[in-house]
C-alpha cells in the first residue's frame, strides 16, 4: 500500500478556506469597530464639509462655499501661522529626547539603565490635564511660582502676566514641555538602539570613533526609522492638537495662541457651524498629509 506524500489539492484548498474563515471571525470585531469609530466619522466629516449645517436643522448643500470661506478667513490664517510656529519648535525640540536616549543607551550599568527607564515612565501615569493645570498655576500672575521667584530675587519689575501677554503666550506654551524629553519617544529610540547588533558598536570602537562621531555616523542614522515615526507624531500633534490652548488660553489673548484645531472646535461647539468645522478638519488633514509626505521624502533623500 502506498502512502500519499501530500493531501489532495481539494483537501488543501478546503483547509485554507477554513483557516481564512476562522481568521476573519477573529478579526471581524476589530474591523467592525474600526469601520464604525474611525472610517465612518471620517467620511461623515468629509460629507458634511460640503453642507451648511448647525447640527439640528436640515443641512443645506453649499458645495465649496465652506472652503472658500476658510481661505478668506483671517482668523484661520492667524491660526495657521501659530500652528507653524509650534510645529517648527516641536521638531527642533525632538533632539533633546534623542540626545537623552543616546546617553541613557551608553550607560552600561544595567541597574542604572533600569532605574532611568522607570523614572522616564513615571510621568506617563500622571494625566496630561493635571500637568497643564500645574503649569497654569505656575504662570498665574498673582500667586504663580514664576512671579514669586522673580519677586523673591528682588526683581519685581520683571514680573509678567505670562499667558495674558500676546508676545509671551506662545513661548509659555512651548516651555510647558521643559525639559523637552518625551517619554514615549525616548523608549522608542532606546528600543531601536538596543535592536542593533553589538558588532556594529565594536566595529565603531575599533575604528576609533569618538562620542561625537559615534552619534553622527552610527547612532543617529541607525534610529532614523524611529525618528521618522516620532516625527510623524510630532507633525500630527502640532497640526491637530489644541488641548493646551483650550485649557490655558482659549486661543487668546486675542487670537495670539489660536490654532486650527481649536478654531475648528469653537466653530463646531460654540458657533454651531458644523459644516464649516468639518471643512476645517479636512483642510487640516490635507495640510498634515502634505507636510508629512514632504518631510519623509526629504529624510529619505538624505538617508540615501
Amino acid at each position: 500500500m502506498t502512502v500519499p506524500l501530500s493531501a489532495p489539492p481539494a483537501r488543501r484548498k478546503k483547509k485554507l478556506t477554513d483557516q481564512m474563515i476562522m481568521g476573519l471571525i477573529f478579526v471581524a470585531p476589530a474591523i467592525l469597530m474600526n469601520l464604525l469609530f474611525d472610517w465612518y466619522p471620517m467620511f461623515e466629516g468629509i460629507y458634511r464639509s460640503f453642507y451648511r449645517w448647525d447640527g439640528y436643522n436640515t443641512a443645506v448643500f453649499v458645495g465649496l462655499e465652506n472652503f472658500v470661506s476658510i481661505f478668506n478667513d483671517d482668523i484661520f490664517w492667524v491660526s495657521v501661522a501659530n500652528m507653524l510656529f509650534f510645529l517648527a519648535l516641536g521638531v527642533i525640540l525632538m533632539f533633546p529626547t534623542i540626545v537623552t536616549s543616546v546617553i541613557l543607551f551608553r550607560i552600561r550599568n544595567l541597574r542604572a539603565q533600569y532605574l532611568y527607564r522607570v523614572l522616564f515612565c513615571i510621568p506617563m501615569v500622571v494625566p496630561w490635564l493635571i500637568i497643564m493645570l500645574m503649569w497654569q498655576f505656575m504662570y498665574n500672575p498673582q500667586y504663580g511660582l514664576f512671579n514669586r521667584l522673580i519677586e523673591a530675587a528682588g526683581m519685581a519689575q520683571l514680573k509678567q502676566t505670562w499667558l495674558g501677554d500676546s508676545d509671551l503666550v506662545k513661548w509659555c506654551l512651548v516651555f510647558m514641555g521643559f525639559p523637552f524629553v518625551t517619554t514615549n519617544a525616548a523608549l522608542i529610540y532606546l528600543g531601536g538602539l538596543k535592536s542593533v547588533s553589538e558588532s556594529v558598536w565594536e566595529a565603531g570602537a575599533l575604528d576609533g570613533a569618538g562620542p561625537w562621531q559615534k552619534f553622527l555616523y552610527l547612532e543617529m542614522p541607525l534610529i532614523m526609522g524611529q525618528f521618522k515615526l516620532n516625527l510623524i507624531g510630532t507633525i500630527t500633534a502640532a497640526i491637530t492638537g489644541y488641548s493646551s490652548q483650550l485649557i490655558l488660553t482659549k486661543g487668546g489673548p486675542g487670537f495670539s495662541s489660536m490654532v486650527p484645531g481649536l478654531y475648528m472646535y469653537f466653530s463646531a461647539f460654540k458657533s454651531q457651524k458644523y459644516g464649516y468645522a468639518s471643512a476645517l478638519g479636512l483642510v487640516m488633514f490635507l495640510i498634515s498629509l502634505v507636510i508629512t509626505l514632504f518631510t519623509l521624502k526629504f529624510l529619505k533623500s538624505e538617508e540615501t
